[in-house]
């Protein structure tokens, strides 16, 4: 049996639907029937860990009161904590059905083999399961981070103090009002991801170079961005920009492809000054009199690439944002 460390501070009660997380100064009976360790829980008893639990859907648990039966319904999982010598039923997977249970005693299945957050982010894998919404994602496995101390490999914790360095407020939007960017990491964080691995994945590296990579590349796309629309991406209650630039720039900066990106080796502040000086030109041959400034600017270039079938540039939109920067560089080097 794994020993997950408790954190009372984030175990909670679901008041409104009976789940009060009280502990029980006895450890449940938990019988074994062929590969599936169960348990009978009083909803008072059960709790759920804030930290890592994504927000109720109450749309969600009222469907599945109105349709309710038992025979449709998987049971929920639960790991049983030990602290202090009592004993706290802690939800890992299936907290909406337990919520709209109308059972006042729960039959759970017991999966104290791993860690508590580490089961519940197992259950909810999007490559087997239905996924959970973005910010669920990324915030459970920042606090998975945070408790179990494993690697960083998608650079979770380094987007989020990325993000704190430039001034943002990096937050779950699902739980807290957003005030700027930082309510969107998570959506930006898996945009930047896919690209980077898209242009990683025919790449012989190490664990350890992928994961430095990643790091590289993400932090420094924030940064580019941060610089050159500084006073856009700024503005007061702004929560959502960039679009495709946020695929379009990391691929720029990664794909290792001679005519099509920088390989990972460049010079920051260098990209930095291109961008922000603006200046364009399709084949980046001959520049354009006018120079990009805004992010409307770039979007309307980065169509022009689009509507032109520039040749040798794929019908996704980030490789139109991706060829408009190959161009500036080649300009600015010209």
């Amino acid at each position: 049996m794994n020993k997950s460390k408790f954190y009372l501070g984030s175990h909670e009660p679901v008041k409104e639907y009976g789940l009060l997380a009280q502990p029980l100064s006895k450890a449940p009976k938990v019988t074994t029937h062929g590969n599936y360790n169960l348990v009978d829980l009083n909803r008072e008893n059960i709790g759920i860990d804030k930290d890592f639990q994504r927000s109720l859907n109450r749309t969600q648990i009222s469907n599945i009161q109105s349709k309710w039966d038992d025979d449709n319904c998987d049971l929920p999982n639960v790991y049983i904590h030990k602290h202090n010598g009592k004993y706290f039923p802690q939800i890992t997977d299936g907290q909406h059905r337990i919520c709209a249970s109308p059972h006042e005693v729960i039959t759970c299945r017991t999966v104290n083999t791993l860690a508590s957050i580490t089961r519940c982010l197992e259950a909810n894998d999007p490559r087997t399961k239905s996924s959970w919404e973005v910010n669920a994602l990324f915030w459970a496995r920042k606090a998975e981070l945070d408790r179990l101390k494993g690697v960083d490999k998608e650079n979770i914790k380094g987007l989020i103090n990325c993000f704190k360095r430039l001034g943002y407020n990096p937050l779950n939007p699902t739980k807290a009002q957003a005030v700027d960017l930082g309510g969107n990491i998570a959506s930006l964080h898996k945009k930047m991801l896919n690209a980077i691995n898209t242009r990683l994945k025919s790449r012989l590296l190490e664990d350890k170079e992928r994961w430095a990579f990643t790091k590289k590349i993400m932090e420094d796309t924030v940064e580019i961005v941060d610089h050159v629309f500084n006073e856009e991406v700024k503005e007061e209650g702004r929560t959502k920009f960039g679009g495709q630039i946020w695929s379009g720039l990391p691929q720029f900066l990664l794909d290792s492809r001679e005519k099509f990106g920088l390989g990972g080796v460049y010079d920051i502040e260098e990209i930095k000054n291109i961008l922000k000086g603006g200046v364009w030109g399709i084949s980046g041959y001959h520049p354009r009199m006018e120079k990009l400034e805004t992010l409307h600017d770039f979007s309307q270039a980065a169509k022009e690439y689009e509507l032109k079938k520039v040749k040798g540039v794929s019908d996704r939109r980030a490789d139109y944002w991706q060829r408009l920067f190959l161009d500036m560089h080649k300009l600015y080097n010209s």
